[in-house]
C-alpha cells in the first residue's frame, strides 16, 4: 500500500488535463444514482459510492476509473493505479483509460510505468498529441534525450505549441541533437504563431542575436516584442 497526503480531485484532473468521468444514463434508476454518488465522492476521496456501484456493475471501466480517483484523492496511490489499470483491461485497452493511467502514474513521479501505458497508446492512435506531449515530459524526467526529442518532435507536428517550442530551443541549444539554427526558427515561429509566449520571447532574442547563417532582423524582433507584451496584458 503506498500512502500519501491528501489531495484535491479537481485539482489532480486539472493537472494531467482531463475531467471527471461521464456515466451512462441508460442504467436502472437504484443503478443511476450509485453512479452518480460514486462521481461526487471520487472527487472527495470516499470510495465507499464507487465500491457499491461497481459491486452492482463489475465490467463499467469507467467506475473503475473513478475508484482509481477517489484513490488518488485519499492518497492510496497503489490501489488508484491498479484500479486505473482495471479500467484499462476492461475497455480493451481504450485510449481515455491509458491516457488517465499515465497521467496519475507521472503525478506520483513513476515516469517509466507512465511512459510504458503511452507507447502502447501512441502505437495505437498516432496522432494523439496529448500522449505525445505527455510522453516527452515522462522521457525528460527520465532523462531520455533520443526518445524526448522523438516525442516531443511527433507533438510539435500535431500542434502542440509547448513541444513546439522546446523543440526550437533544442535545435538552437543543440541539447541532444544536431543544433540546426534554421530548425530553431521554424520551430520558434510555429510556435509563436500558435501564441505561445515563450517562443515570442525567444524569438524576439532569436532576431535581434542573429544566428550563423541567419541575419539579425530589427523588424522581425520588434515584432515578436510587441505580440509578446500585447499576449500578456
Amino acid at each position: 500500500m503506498i500512502r500519501g497526503p491528501l489531495l484535491a480531485i479537481g485539482l489532480t484532473l486539472l493537472a494531467i488535463g482531463l475531467t471527471p468521468l461521464a456515466i451512462g444514463l441508460t442504467l436502472p434508476a437504484a443503478a443511476q444514482d450509485l453512479s452518480a454518488s460514486c462521481r461526487v465522492e471520487a472527487r472527495r476521496g470516499l470510495t465507499k459510492a464507487c465500491e457499491a456501484a461497481i459491486a452492482r456493475q463489475p465490467r463499467d471501466p469507467a467506475l473503475h476509473a473513478l475508484l482509481g480517483e477517489a484513490h488518488f484523492a485519499s492518497g492510496f496511490y497503489g490501489e488508484g493505479l491498479q484500479a486505473l489499470r482495471q479500467a484499462i483491461a476492461l475497455s480493451d485497452g481504450a485510449a481515455e483509460y491509458r491516457y488517465r493511467f499515465a497521467g496519475y502514474a507521472a503525478l506520483i513521479n513513476d515516469y517509466p510505468q507512465a511512459a510504458a501505458e503511452l507507447e502502447l497508446l501512441v502505437k495505437a492512435e498516432p496522432d494523439h498529441v496529448k500522449a505525445w506531449a505527455l510522453l516527452a515530459d515522462c522521457y525528460r524526467f527520465m532523462k531520455d534525450r533520443p526518445q524526448v526529442v522523438r516525442a516531443s518532435r511527433r507533438a510539435a507536428e500535431l500542434g502542440d505549441a509547448a513541444e513546439a517550442y522546446a523543440l526550437g530551443v533544442r535545435y538552437g541549444s543543440g541539447d541532444g541533437i544536431a543544433a540546426d539554427f534554421r530548425e530553431e526558427q521554424r520551430w520558434l515561429e510555429r510556435a509563436a504563431q500558435s501564441g505561445y509566449v515563450a517562443a515570442m520571447q525567444e524569438l524576439a532574442r532569436f532576431y535581434a542575436e542573429g544566428r550563423p547563417g541567419v541575419p539579425a532582423d530589427p523588424g522581425r524582433q520588434r515584432q515578436w516584442e510587441d505580440a509578446a507584451r500585447q499576449a500578456v496584458n
